[in-house]
Protein backbone atom coordinates (compact mmCIF):
# COMPACT_ATOMS: atom_id res chain seq x y z
CA UNK A 1 0.00 0.00 0.00
CA UNK A 2 1.45 3.50 -0.71
CA UNK A 3 2.03 5.77 1.84
CA UNK A 4 -0.58 8.59 0.97
CA UNK A 5 -3.19 5.93 0.82
CA UNK A 6 -2.03 4.44 3.79
CA UNK A 7 -2.37 8.23 5.31
CA UNK A 8 -5.54 8.88 3.68
CA UNK A 9 -7.04 5.13 5.76
CA UNK A 10 -5.49 6.56 9.10
CA UNK A 11 -7.25 9.60 8.85
CA UNK A 12 -11.17 8.10 7.18
CA UNK A 13 -10.68 5.06 10.23
CA UNK A 14 -10.26 7.64 12.65
CA UNK A 15 -13.06 10.08 11.31
CA UNK A 16 -15.34 6.86 10.98
CA UNK A 17 -15.11 5.97 14.69
CA UNK A 18 -16.39 9.48 15.68
CA UNK A 19 -19.28 9.43 13.42
CA UNK A 20 -22.35 8.01 14.82
CA UNK A 21 -24.58 5.68 12.40
CA UNK A 22 -27.56 8.24 11.13
CA UNK A 23 -30.69 7.98 12.51
CA UNK A 24 -34.06 9.82 11.12
CA UNK A 25 -32.95 12.87 13.22
CA UNK A 26 -30.40 13.23 10.32
CA UNK A 27 -32.11 15.18 7.17
CA UNK A 28 -31.23 13.06 4.85
CA UNK A 29 -32.04 9.56 6.97
CA UNK A 30 -35.18 11.13 7.88
CA UNK A 31 -36.77 7.96 5.86
CA UNK A 32 -34.53 5.36 6.40
CA UNK A 33 -34.59 3.92 10.20
CA UNK A 34 -31.33 1.76 10.79
CA UNK A 35 -32.34 0.58 14.41
CA UNK A 36 -31.62 -2.94 15.66
CA UNK A 37 -29.31 -3.08 12.47
CA UNK A 38 -25.68 -4.51 14.01
CA UNK A 39 -23.10 -3.51 11.41
CA UNK A 40 -20.34 -5.10 13.37
CA UNK A 41 -21.84 -8.54 12.89
CA UNK A 42 -20.65 -8.15 9.39
CA UNK A 43 -17.53 -9.95 8.88
CA UNK A 44 -15.52 -7.85 6.46
CA UNK A 45 -14.09 -10.30 3.55
CA UNK A 46 -12.70 -9.46 0.03
CA UNK A 47 -14.57 -10.31 -2.82
CA UNK A 48 -12.85 -10.27 -6.57
CA UNK A 49 -14.77 -7.60 -9.16
CA UNK A 50 -15.06 -9.16 -12.51
CA UNK A 51 -13.91 -6.65 -15.43
CA UNK A 52 -15.10 -6.98 -18.66
CA UNK A 53 -14.96 -4.96 -21.77
CA UNK A 54 -13.29 -5.36 -25.36
CA UNK A 55 -9.98 -4.16 -26.48
CA UNK A 56 -8.84 -0.90 -24.76
CA UNK A 57 -7.10 2.06 -26.80
CA UNK A 58 -4.09 2.99 -25.96
CA UNK A 59 -3.03 4.92 -22.62
CA UNK A 60 -7.13 3.59 -21.10
CA UNK A 61 -6.53 1.84 -17.80
CA UNK A 62 -9.42 -0.41 -16.12
CA UNK A 63 -7.90 -2.30 -13.40
CA UNK A 64 -7.63 -2.65 -10.05
CA UNK A 65 -7.67 0.54 -7.84
CA UNK A 66 -5.40 -0.78 -5.23
CA UNK A 67 -2.85 -1.75 -7.96
CA UNK A 68 -3.25 1.66 -9.74
CA UNK A 69 -2.58 3.45 -6.47
CA UNK A 70 0.78 1.42 -6.81
CA UNK A 71 1.50 2.02 -10.55
CA UNK A 72 -0.16 5.25 -11.21
CA UNK A 73 -0.06 7.03 -8.09
CA UNK A 74 0.01 10.84 -8.84
CA UNK A 75 -3.52 9.93 -10.88
CA UNK A 76 -5.50 8.55 -8.29
CA UNK A 77 -3.56 10.75 -5.19
CA UNK A 78 -5.03 13.57 -7.16
CA UNK A 79 -8.53 12.37 -8.01
CA UNK A 80 -9.32 9.68 -5.42
CA UNK A 81 -11.70 11.20 -2.25
CA UNK A 82 -11.35 14.98 -4.60
CA UNK A 83 -15.20 15.10 -4.88
CA UNK A 84 -16.42 12.70 -2.06
CA UNK A 85 -15.62 13.01 1.53
CA UNK A 86 -15.47 11.68 4.73
CA UNK A 87 -18.14 13.85 6.47
CA UNK A 88 -20.98 10.80 6.34
CA UNK A 89 -20.41 7.68 8.02
CA UNK A 90 -20.40 5.68 5.45
CA UNK A 91 -18.23 7.48 3.04
CA UNK A 92 -15.83 7.85 5.64
CA UNK A 93 -16.16 4.04 6.57
CA UNK A 94 -15.61 3.38 2.96
CA UNK A 95 -12.24 5.51 2.72
CA UNK A 96 -10.76 4.01 5.62
CA UNK A 97 -11.71 0.04 4.57
CA UNK A 98 -12.51 -0.52 1.12
CA UNK A 99 -11.03 -3.14 -0.79
CA UNK A 100 -13.15 -3.86 -3.83
CA UNK A 101 -11.75 -0.93 -5.87
CA UNK A 102 -12.27 -0.07 -9.75
CA UNK A 103 -10.38 2.46 -11.87
CA UNK A 104 -11.61 3.51 -15.16
CA UNK A 105 -9.12 5.89 -16.64
CA UNK A 106 -9.40 7.67 -20.65
CA UNK A 107 -6.45 10.19 -21.83
CA UNK A 108 -7.68 13.31 -23.80
CA UNK A 109 -9.09 12.89 -26.82
CA UNK A 110 -9.61 8.67 -26.52
CA UNK A 111 -13.03 7.08 -27.24
CA UNK A 112 -14.00 3.74 -25.79
CA UNK A 113 -15.92 2.03 -28.29
CA UNK A 114 -16.88 -0.63 -26.37
CA UNK A 115 -18.77 -0.52 -22.79
CA UNK A 116 -16.93 -1.62 -19.72
CA UNK A 117 -18.51 -3.56 -17.05
CA UNK A 118 -16.86 -4.09 -13.33
CA UNK A 119 -19.44 -6.92 -11.49
CA UNK A 120 -19.26 -6.66 -7.44
CA UNK A 121 -20.36 -9.73 -5.59
CA UNK A 122 -20.62 -10.69 -2.04
CA UNK A 123 -19.51 -14.07 -1.99
CA UNK A 124 -19.13 -15.00 1.76
CA UNK A 125 -22.63 -15.07 3.79
CA UNK A 126 -22.61 -12.38 5.97
CA UNK A 127 -19.75 -10.64 4.58
CA UNK A 128 -19.30 -7.24 4.62
CA UNK A 129 -18.06 -5.65 1.05
CA UNK A 130 -16.37 -2.23 0.79
CA UNK A 131 -16.33 -0.87 -2.94
CA UNK A 132 -14.72 1.92 -5.13
CA UNK A 133 -15.20 3.17 -7.94
CA UNK A 134 -12.83 6.06 -9.60
CA UNK A 135 -13.85 7.07 -12.89
CA UNK A 136 -11.25 9.66 -14.89
CA UNK A 137 -12.59 11.20 -18.26
CA UNK A 138 -10.08 13.60 -19.34
CA UNK A 139 -11.34 16.34 -21.99
CA UNK A 140 -12.68 15.24 -25.12
CA UNK A 141 -12.22 11.61 -24.26
CA UNK A 142 -15.94 9.17 -24.30
CA UNK A 143 -16.80 6.15 -22.18
CA UNK A 144 -19.45 3.90 -21.55
CA UNK A 145 -19.27 2.23 -17.70
CA UNK A 146 -21.62 -0.15 -15.95
CA UNK A 147 -20.96 -0.73 -12.73
CA UNK A 148 -23.23 -3.73 -11.50
CA UNK A 149 -23.68 -5.02 -7.98
CA UNK A 150 -24.75 -8.79 -8.83
CA UNK A 151 -27.19 -10.93 -6.44
CA UNK A 152 -24.72 -13.10 -4.79
CA UNK A 153 -24.90 -13.84 -1.18
CA UNK A 154 -26.90 -11.89 1.95
CA UNK A 155 -24.15 -9.45 3.67
CA UNK A 156 -23.82 -6.00 3.73
CA UNK A 157 -22.46 -3.62 1.16
CA UNK A 158 -21.01 0.09 1.22
CA UNK A 159 -19.37 1.70 -1.67
CA UNK A 160 -18.35 5.00 -3.20
CA UNK A 161 -18.32 6.07 -6.67
CA UNK A 162 -16.64 9.71 -7.92
CA UNK A 163 -17.07 10.59 -11.28
CA UNK A 164 -14.43 13.51 -13.09
CA UNK A 165 -16.29 14.54 -16.40
CA UNK A 166 -13.29 16.18 -18.41
CA UNK A 167 -14.24 19.69 -20.52
CA UNK A 168 -16.33 18.27 -23.69
CA UNK A 169 -15.88 14.60 -22.51
CA UNK A 170 -19.08 12.28 -22.97
CA UNK A 171 -19.51 9.52 -19.90
CA UNK A 172 -22.36 7.19 -20.07
CA UNK A 173 -22.74 5.30 -16.40
CA UNK A 174 -24.79 2.77 -15.51
CA UNK A 175 -25.32 1.91 -11.83
CA UNK A 176 -26.94 -1.52 -11.70
CA UNK A 177 -27.98 -2.89 -8.32
CA UNK A 178 -29.79 -6.37 -7.83
CA UNK A 179 -28.21 -7.33 -4.98
CA UNK A 180 -29.83 -10.62 -2.87
CA UNK A 181 -33.15 -9.43 -1.49
CA UNK A 182 -31.19 -10.23 2.36
CA UNK A 183 -28.26 -7.25 1.99
CA UNK A 184 -27.88 -3.89 3.13
CA UNK A 185 -27.04 -1.96 0.35
CA UNK A 186 -25.79 1.58 0.73
CA UNK A 187 -23.60 4.00 -1.35
CA UNK A 188 -22.28 7.29 -1.73
CA UNK A 189 -22.09 8.85 -6.04
CA UNK A 190 -20.70 11.88 -6.83
CA UNK A 191 -19.83 13.33 -10.12
CA UNK A 192 -18.31 16.79 -11.25
CA UNK A 193 -19.37 17.74 -14.92
CA UNK A 194 -16.97 20.27 -16.62
CA UNK A 195 -17.27 22.79 -19.27
CA UNK A 196 -19.36 21.20 -22.20
CA UNK A 197 -19.12 17.67 -21.04
CA UNK A 198 -21.92 15.25 -20.95
CA UNK A 199 -22.92 12.88 -18.43
CA UNK A 200 -25.51 9.94 -19.26
CA UNK A 201 -26.27 8.79 -15.91
CA UNK A 202 -28.57 5.60 -15.12
CA UNK A 203 -29.53 4.11 -11.57
CA UNK A 204 -31.74 1.18 -11.42
CA UNK A 205 -32.30 -0.68 -8.47
CA UNK A 206 -33.86 -3.74 -8.17
CA UNK A 207 -32.44 -6.00 -4.98
CA UNK A 208 -31.43 -5.31 -1.52
CA UNK A 209 -33.82 -5.73 1.69
CA UNK A 210 -32.54 -2.14 2.52
CA UNK A 211 -30.78 0.58 0.64
CA UNK A 212 -29.96 4.14 0.44
CA UNK A 213 -27.56 5.98 -2.43
CA UNK A 214 -26.66 9.28 -2.38
CA UNK A 215 -26.95 10.53 -6.57
CA UNK A 216 -24.78 13.84 -6.30
CA UNK A 217 -23.74 15.87 -9.89
CA UNK A 218 -22.84 18.88 -9.84
CA UNK A 219 -21.82 20.55 -12.77
CA UNK A 220 -19.03 22.86 -12.59
CA UNK A 221 -18.16 24.34 -16.18
CA UNK A 222 -20.77 26.60 -18.81
CA UNK A 223 -22.57 23.91 -21.22
CA UNK A 224 -22.08 21.15 -18.84
CA UNK A 225 -25.28 18.90 -19.44
CA UNK A 226 -26.21 15.73 -17.01
CA UNK A 227 -29.13 13.28 -17.72
CA UNK A 228 -29.98 11.46 -14.89
CA UNK A 229 -32.13 8.56 -15.29
CA UNK A 230 -33.77 5.89 -12.63
CA UNK A 231 -35.43 2.45 -12.64
CA UNK A 232 -36.82 0.18 -9.37
CA UNK A 233 -39.04 -2.35 -9.17
CA UNK A 234 -39.59 -3.12 -5.39
CA UNK A 235 -40.94 -5.98 -3.63
CA UNK A 236 -41.84 -8.01 -0.36
CA UNK A 237 -40.34 -5.69 2.17
CA UNK A 238 -38.01 -4.53 0.66
CA UNK A 239 -36.81 -0.37 1.06
CA UNK A 240 -34.69 1.88 -1.16
CA UNK A 241 -34.29 5.71 -0.64
CA UNK A 242 -32.79 7.44 -3.48
CA UNK A 243 -31.34 11.00 -2.77
CA UNK A 244 -30.48 13.14 -5.25
CA UNK A 245 -29.06 16.00 -5.96
CA UNK A 246 -28.52 18.70 -9.27
CA UNK A 247 -26.20 21.09 -8.25
CA UNK A 248 -25.22 23.86 -10.89
CA UNK A 249 -22.42 26.11 -10.37
CA UNK A 250 -21.98 27.61 -13.35
CA UNK A 251 -24.04 28.87 -16.48
CA UNK A 252 -25.70 28.09 -19.29
CA UNK A 253 -25.50 24.57 -17.78
CA UNK A 254 -28.42 21.77 -18.21
CA UNK A 255 -29.52 18.78 -15.94
CA UNK A 256 -32.54 16.73 -16.10
CA UNK A 257 -33.45 14.14 -13.63
CA UNK A 258 -36.25 11.34 -14.67
CA UNK A 259 -36.92 8.38 -12.37
CA UNK A 260 -39.49 5.70 -12.36
CA UNK A 261 -40.32 2.98 -9.91
CA UNK A 262 -42.94 0.35 -9.47
CA UNK A 263 -43.58 -0.87 -6.10
CA UNK A 264 -46.24 -3.98 -4.43
CA UNK A 265 -46.29 -6.03 -1.95
CA UNK A 266 -45.23 -3.83 1.43
CA UNK A 267 -42.44 -2.53 -0.78
CA UNK A 268 -41.23 1.02 0.50
CA UNK A 269 -39.68 3.50 -1.97
CA UNK A 270 -37.90 6.95 -1.10
CA UNK A 271 -36.85 9.76 -3.83
CA UNK A 272 -35.90 13.01 -2.19
CA UNK A 273 -34.67 15.23 -4.83
CA UNK A 274 -32.76 18.66 -4.74
CA UNK A 275 -32.36 21.40 -7.52
CA UNK A 276 -29.37 23.73 -5.90
CA UNK A 277 -28.30 26.54 -8.30
CA UNK A 278 -25.46 28.72 -7.83
CA UNK A 279 -25.81 32.98 -7.46
CA UNK A 280 -23.91 33.20 -10.61
CA UNK A 281 -25.53 29.97 -12.78
CA UNK A 282 -27.57 32.43 -14.84
CA UNK A 283 -29.16 30.40 -17.67
CA UNK A 284 -29.72 27.31 -15.55
CA UNK A 285 -32.20 24.86 -17.20
CA UNK A 286 -32.83 22.11 -14.56
CA UNK A 287 -35.73 19.90 -14.60
CA UNK A 288 -36.25 16.55 -12.23
CA UNK A 289 -39.59 14.29 -12.58
CA UNK A 290 -40.28 11.55 -10.43
CA UNK A 291 -43.02 8.71 -11.24
CA UNK A 292 -44.16 5.85 -9.11
CA UNK A 293 -47.35 3.13 -9.91
CA UNK A 294 -47.96 1.24 -6.62
CA UNK A 295 -49.48 -2.26 -7.32
CA UNK A 296 -50.60 -3.12 -3.63
CA UNK A 297 -52.55 -1.08 -0.42
CA UNK A 298 -49.53 -1.79 1.85
CA UNK A 299 -46.66 -0.84 -0.62
CA UNK A 300 -45.77 2.85 -0.43
CA UNK A 301 -43.90 5.65 -2.55
CA UNK A 302 -42.52 8.93 -1.15
CA UNK A 303 -41.96 11.80 -3.55
CA UNK A 304 -40.04 14.50 -2.27
CA UNK A 305 -38.75 17.29 -4.70
CA UNK A 306 -37.17 20.54 -3.93
CA UNK A 307 -35.55 23.80 -5.46
CA UNK A 308 -32.42 25.96 -3.80
CA UNK A 309 -32.36 28.66 -6.58
CA UNK A 310 -30.28 31.72 -5.59
CA UNK A 311 -29.65 32.83 -9.23
CA UNK A 312 -32.31 35.29 -11.00
CA UNK A 313 -32.32 34.31 -14.74
CA UNK A 314 -33.03 30.06 -14.27
CA UNK A 315 -35.41 27.49 -15.58
CA UNK A 316 -36.11 25.62 -13.11
CA UNK A 317 -39.20 23.19 -12.89
CA UNK A 318 -40.04 19.43 -11.31
CA UNK A 319 -43.06 16.75 -11.20
CA UNK A 320 -44.01 14.14 -9.17
CA UNK A 321 -46.25 11.36 -8.72
CA UNK A 322 -47.93 8.43 -7.43
CA UNK A 323 -50.97 6.61 -8.86
CA UNK A 324 -52.46 3.09 -9.04
CA UNK A 325 -52.81 1.39 -12.76
CA UNK A 326 -55.18 3.15 -15.02
CA UNK A 327 -58.90 1.41 -14.63
CA UNK A 328 -59.41 3.11 -17.98
CA UNK A 329 -56.51 1.70 -19.77
CA UNK A 330 -56.90 -1.52 -17.81
CA UNK A 331 -60.78 -2.02 -18.96
CA UNK A 332 -59.48 -1.36 -22.65
CA UNK A 333 -56.94 -3.98 -22.96
CA UNK A 334 -58.85 -6.57 -21.21
CA UNK A 335 -61.66 -5.84 -23.35
CA UNK A 336 -59.64 -6.54 -26.29
CA UNK A 337 -59.15 -10.40 -24.96
CA UNK A 338 -56.56 -10.01 -21.94
CA UNK A 339 -57.12 -11.58 -19.03
CA UNK A 340 -56.48 -9.23 -15.80
CA UNK A 341 -52.66 -10.05 -14.76
CA UNK A 342 -51.89 -10.21 -18.35
CA UNK A 343 -53.64 -6.61 -18.56
CA UNK A 344 -51.58 -5.05 -15.95
CA UNK A 345 -48.55 -6.82 -17.37
CA UNK A 346 -48.59 -5.03 -20.63
CA UNK A 347 -49.50 -1.73 -18.66
CA UNK A 348 -46.65 -1.47 -15.86
CA UNK A 349 -43.96 -2.66 -19.15
CA UNK A 350 -45.21 0.20 -21.60
CA UNK A 351 -44.21 2.22 -18.10
CA UNK A 352 -40.63 1.83 -18.34
CA UNK A 353 -40.54 2.09 -21.97
CA UNK A 354 -39.21 5.74 -22.08
CA UNK A 355 -36.84 4.91 -19.25
CA UNK A 356 -35.50 2.40 -21.29
CA UNK A 357 -35.23 4.67 -24.16
CA UNK A 358 -32.68 7.07 -22.38
CA UNK A 359 -30.28 4.83 -22.14
CA UNK A 360 -27.69 5.33 -25.02
CA UNK A 361 -25.73 2.03 -24.96
CA UNK A 362 -27.83 -0.77 -26.78
CA UNK A 363 -25.62 -3.08 -25.09
CA UNK A 364 -26.62 -1.73 -21.67
CA UNK A 365 -29.88 -1.13 -22.55
CA UNK A 366 -30.68 -4.56 -23.20
CA UNK A 367 -29.13 -5.80 -20.08
CA UNK A 368 -31.09 -3.69 -17.84
CA UNK A 369 -34.31 -4.12 -19.75
CA UNK A 370 -34.29 -7.92 -19.24
CA UNK A 371 -33.55 -7.58 -15.59
CA UNK A 372 -36.32 -5.29 -14.96
CA UNK A 373 -38.87 -6.77 -16.93
CA UNK A 374 -38.22 -9.87 -15.06
CA UNK A 375 -38.36 -8.30 -11.66
CA UNK A 376 -42.11 -7.34 -12.47
CA UNK A 377 -44.76 -8.54 -10.92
Amino acid sequence: MTAFLAERRQAAAERSAALPVPTIKDEHWRYTNLRGIDFGSFARVSSPVILSGGSLPAGVLFMDLEQAAREHPELIERHLGAIVGTDEKFAAENAALWTDGVLVYVPKGVTVEEPLKATFTISKHGAAQQWRVLVIAEESSRVAFMEEHAEGLPGYANGVAELHVGPNANVEYVSFQHRHLETLHFASHRAEVARDAELDWVAVALGSKTGKSRMESRLTGPGSTAKLTGAYVLDGTQHVDLDTTQEHDAPHATSDLFFKGVLSESARSVWRGVIRVAKDAQKTDAYQENRNLVLSPKAHADSIPGLEIKANDVRCTHGATIGRVDPEALYYLMSRGLDRPAAERLIVEGFFVDAFDRIRSPELREQVQQALLAKLP
